[in-house]
């Protein structure tokens, strides 16, 4: 079985290399930057070769009224299409809810699932490719074939009734984590107002677990705010399709959080 792996970077590239590992695969992308780091580890290529199994990693962008842009994945998408319209397209790119089914109708792809990666950017071998991932399906074909393909790889996954369920899983992930970090701020600034380590009240708070309930706190480390390109993005989307008074106050939030930062580090650096 032959895959290729669109955009072999910071998330892709590990992605690849793992399923290298057990299947002939390929990198792609029109980055030469990308082709040369990536050359290394994996074979690349920098236009599309013909695969059964398509995995793309492509970043969606955002617009400015908070709607992902799906642009390059659709581009994508169409240039697999006229390669190989029967292969296998696993999209493991964060991407709007009802994308996925409408790039199956648009390109005539049978078998197509998401598959959303849950790397971390920031350390992508810690928080590794073969976490658990959420699996939908365009039908019980695509489904089986999925299967078989992550599980040859040693990728756990937890199926779910369909690509849209997948898609605003994914979502819901990312803004989930923006709110936690949010609140962190929130409580950093407030120690400090009171002249009280954070530290100590995180660790103390963090001391509730209730196994039998599946219940704990997780009481999160602000650092430097909400940092990235995904969470921002996906808590903006989210915002787009649904009403929330919570994610706009965790934007603020992030935004107060930082100004405040800025300007305490300005204090110590004047006082030194």
């Amino acid at each position: 079985m032959k895959g290729q792996v669109t955009e072999p970077g910071t998330v892709g590239l590990p992605t690849a290399v793992q399923f290298a590992r057990f299947f002939d695969v390929v990198g792609y992308d029109i980055s030469l930057d990308k082709l040369e780091k990536s050359s290394k580890l994996i074979a690349v290529f920098h236009s599309p070769v013909e695969a059964d199994v398509y995995v793309t990693i492509v970043n969606a962008g955002i617009n400015g009224d908070n709607t992902l842009d799906m642009l390059a994945i659709f581009d994508l998408c169409n240039e697999i299409a006229r390669l190989q319209s029967n292969a296998l397209v696993a999209i493991e790119s964060t991407v709007a809810v009802g994308a996925c089914r409408q790039i199956a109708e648009r390109f005539g792809f049978k078998r197509l699932v998401h598959c959303p990666h849950r790397c971390w950017s920031g350390d992508s071998t810690k928080y590794d490719v073969v976490r658990k991932r959420i699996l939908g399906a365009l039908n019980e074909e695509s489904l089986m074939a999925d299967e078989e393909f992550y599980f040859k790889a040693n990728i756990p996954l937890h199926k779910v009734l369909s690509l849209e369920v997948a898609e605003l899983a994914k979502i819901t992930e990312n803004a989930y984590r923006f709110v936690e970090i949010a609140f962190a701020e929130s409580l950093t600034i407030t120690c400090k107002k009171f002249a009280i380590s954070f530290e100590e009240v995180k660790t103390a708070c963090n001391t509730l677990k209730r196994p039998e309930y599946d219940y704990h706190i997780q009481v999160l480390d602000a650092t430097d705010g909400v940092g990235g390109h995904c969470l921002p993005k996906d808590t903006r989307y989210l915002l787009s399709v649904m009403r929330s008074e919570l994610l706009e106050g965790a934007i603020l939030t992030d935004k107060f959080y930082k100004l405040w930062q800025k300007k305490l580090k300005e204090e110590i650096e004047n006082y030194a």
